[in-house]
């Protein structure tokens, strides 16, 4: 019978980078194909551990740490034009992978955008390339931020890994799978679902939410150190001449944002 392996925490590093961030720009793309960019790993943040644990699903261990971090960086959080409510020039969503090596749990470096907030994060669709084992790990979901505390947008909830086909093509995928067009399995040999996370609200009261593919929306509650399934969220309908964001989920109960 396979033993379980503990939950560890590695922090690698005594001294962290002076980096932040990566822009897209700096990043290889697979294939020449700017949809397709690869994201280094594992990010070297003080905060943000490596995890040692053989569970299916991400840990929290590693998914919350990363949230907080994202929060902190430049423009992340609280950068809004106190009249418009809108971003300010120097706000950023920031675009993280999480992802998982033959050993443990890790998160990408962050992948700045300088978009617009409702625009989702704009994942590494081409994977990750860690510097301990090489490209094609296992993605299992994308966090990202809202620099101004709005709510999970509708393309947020489309954002999931993406993999190649047989064929040659490329699609996006709603369980871990790796960008060579492996899907992962649990010990049962189910497939493992993919996630997306959002950390939004404001640095001194940040709200952290996960969802699966079926739009299951989960809010992260400190307290309990817990997730409450607050809602089912769908996409609204899409940007249109009359409406050029598109309209936002459509959520059952209604969500408090």
């Amino acid at each position: 019978m396979r033993r379980a392996i503990p939950l560890v925490l590695i922090t690698a590093w005594a001294c962290a980078s002076s980096r932040l961030y990566y822009l897209r720009t700096e990043l290889l793309y697979l294939e020449g194909d700017p949809n397709l960019a690869v994201a280094p790993g594992p990010w070297k943040h003080p905060d943000v551990p490596i995890v040692l644990s053989d569970a299916a699903m991400v840990p929290d261990d590693l998914v919350l740490p990363a949230l907080k971090a994202l929060m902190a960086l430049p423009g992340a959080a609280d950068a809004c034009d106190p009249n418009s409510k809108r971003p300010r020039r120097d706000a950023a969503e920031y675009c993280v992978t999480l992802y998982k090596t033959p050993h443990d749990w890790r998160v990408s470096w962050p992948i700045r955008g300088f978009v617009d907030e409702q625009g989702a994060c704009w994942p590494a669709y081409g994977g990750v390339d860690d510097e301990d084992f090489g490209r094609d790990m296992p993605i299992f979901g994308f966090a990202h931020n809202h620099p101004c505390g709005t709510p999970v947008s509708s393309r947020d909830l489309k954002v999931f890994p993406a993999m190649k086909l047989e064929q040659g093509g490329w699609v996006v995928v709603t369980y871990g799978a790796t960008p060579s067009g492996r899907l992962v399995r649990d010990s049962r040999g189910k497939l493992v679902p993919a996630w997306g996370w959002l950390a939004t609200g404001h640095q001194d009261s940040p709200r952290f939410y996960k969802w699966n593919p079926a739009g299951r929306m989960f809010r992260w509650i400190e307290e309990r150190r817990g997730w409450d399934a607050v809602s089912t969220c769908r996409p609204g309908a899409p940007p249109g001449p009359l409406s050029p964001r598109g309209s936002p989920p459509e959520c059952e109960p209604e969500m408090q944002w």
